[in-house]
């Protein structure tokens, strides 16, 4: 049976088979009013209404490991590790299978896992040294920005001092 029903974007009347529309939320006369309608600049709070794109990322890794539970292998993962490694311009911190490698080298200094809040501080200022030795993990933000403060208040009054000496000469 033909029905007589109206385009969601044009407002165009058209004609179209019952069995067609059946299950079909919207309706369009062509597919350019489909792309249009469908289109984030064109019809933005349509678009929005389309799919709800909120928590689509929320079980990718579950679903990953499901669909594709072979994929990433310890194997796979050390492939892919070497096959980057020396192929970035190092603008970043370096990484050991996309974790950060200088939290990786604290938490097996400490033989516990860092907890989100804490920070990992640079003794020299490399942030490509993971020495043990030159890492130092402060339990927050806060006490890191407090011991930078005052290492630069340190260095301000060392320059102070060397300046008076150097006027007294």
């Amino acid at each position: 049976m033909k029905l007589s029903i109206k385009c969601d974007w044009c407002g165009k009347e058209f004609v179209r088979d019952s069995a067609a529309l059946k299950g079909k939320k919207h309706h369009f006369c062509s597919r350019r009013c489909l792309a249009d309608f469908s289109n984030k600049t064109k019809n933005p709070d349509g678009y929005a209404s389309l799919k709800a794109f909120s928590n689509i990322s929320k079980n990718m890794k579950q679903i990953n490991q499901k669909l594709n539970s072979t994929r990433m292998t310890k194997e796979t993962k050390e492939k892919l590790r070497n096959a980057h490694l020396g192929k970035g311009e190092c603008k970043g911190y370096s990484k050991i299978y996309s974790r950060l490698a200088h939290r990786v080298v604290a938490e097996k200094m400490l033989g516990r896992s860092l907890k989100p809040e804490e920070v990992v501080h640079h003794r020299d200022g490399n942030r490509y040294n993971n020495d043990p030795e030159n890492l130092v993990v402060f339990p927050s933000v806060g006490d890191h920005t407090k011991f930078h403060n005052e290492y630069r208040w340190f260095l301000r009054q060392i320059e102070k001092l060397e300046v008076e000496n150097v006027e007294t000469e």
